[in-house]
């Protein structure tokens, strides 16, 4: 019965949320760039004053997803650690994340939005010069806007993953053509050895995978049949989202790495514990610290201000 009425709320909710999804913007994005370089020299500073508008103009004006959709909105933080000057090539730390709307036919006016992606690279290599061009083209690869290229398409991936099943698949796969393109040198893209933060071509591959499937079922249920339903159906939409997060606990414990789901607890503990606030029973939090041990804390805090 549980299987059915989730199914039936898909149905509901397919209908629903694809009329909410057709757009006639022709832009994929809303890009927030925030820069921080105060570590390096002053000249060097001046040289990357125009780099936030070009890099905002970048993704803002082209485009990514095959049809037209309501634009995602994303952050990008460059934190910049070096330079070399000689080859004007640049290192920093790269903080990214996205949302997306969470569906909700009674509020209107009080828009809520959810995080799809969170992801922290700490190995951003690029060269750059204030007059280098910025054209799009994804048969070439160039450090800086392949870059961001590729987390443009981890980014429509993700949201598409979050209205249909495997929906991502074309996008992450031209994610994965970029790295395939590295034919230089860079960190960050190709390193499959060791540490607890992933390259590039490791975050894309694990999520073609099959072995992660079911982490993205997981992740479409928690978000479509989960979150999206909350405003039509609490108690179902509850029961989706503890189903959602057994399943994607579960692949996690029969890997030695799973480097997505780490990056889906991480940016929605927080959210999941928020959520479940008006439960109406506490000992929920005692099986969500069971499936998320990573922020236990988190889930503990949540559980004394639950009413």
């Amino acid at each position: 019965m549980q299987r059915q009425i989730k199914w039936f709320l898909i149905i509901i909710l397919f209908s629903l949320i694809s009329n909410v999804r057709t757009f006639s913007q022709d832009k994929d994005f809303i890009v927030e760039v925030i820069m921080s370089y105060e570590l390096l020299p002053p000249d060097v500073q001046e040289k990357l004053s125009n780099f936030k508008q070009k890099v905002e103009d970048y993704l803002n004006k082209n485009k990514y997803h095959d049809e037209k959709i309501a634009p995602i909105r994303v952050q990008m933080q460059f934190n910049f650690t070096g330079v070399n000057t000689l080859t004007q090539t640049y290192e920093a730390k790269l903080f990214i994340a996205s949302q997306r709307e969470v569906y909700n036919p009674t509020q209107r006016n009080e828009q809520k939005f959810s995080t799809a992606f969170r992801f922290l690279d700490e190995r951003i290599q690029f060269v750059y010069n204030e007059n280098m061009p910025f054209i799009k083209n994804d048969l070439r690869f160039d450090p800086l806007l392949s870059l961001l290229d590729y987390y443009a398409y981890m980014v429509v991936g993700y949201d598409e993953d979050s209205y249909y099943p495997k929906g991502g698949n074309k996008y992450f796969q031209k994610a994965l053509d970029i790295c395939n393109r590295v034919s230089i040198s860079l960190s960050g893209w190709n390193e499959t050895g060791g540490g607890s933060k992933p390259s590039r071509v490791q975050l894309v591959q694990e999520l073609l995978n099959v072995r992660f499937d079911n982490f993205r079922k997981g992740y479409f249920e928690y978000m479509w049949t989960g979150l999206d339903s909350l405003s039509i159906n609490k108690k179902n939409a509850f029961a989706n989202i503890l189903s959602a997060l057994e399943v994607i606990s579960e692949v996690k414990s029969k890997e030695v790495k799973a480097f997505n789901i780490d990056i889906f607890f991480d940016a929605k503990a927080t959210e999941i514990a928020d959520t479940f606030l008006d439960y109406g029973d506490r000992r929920v939090y005692d099986k969500l610290m069971a499936l998320d041990r990573a922020h236990q804390a988190v889930y503990e805090d949540a559980k004394l201000r639950a009413r």
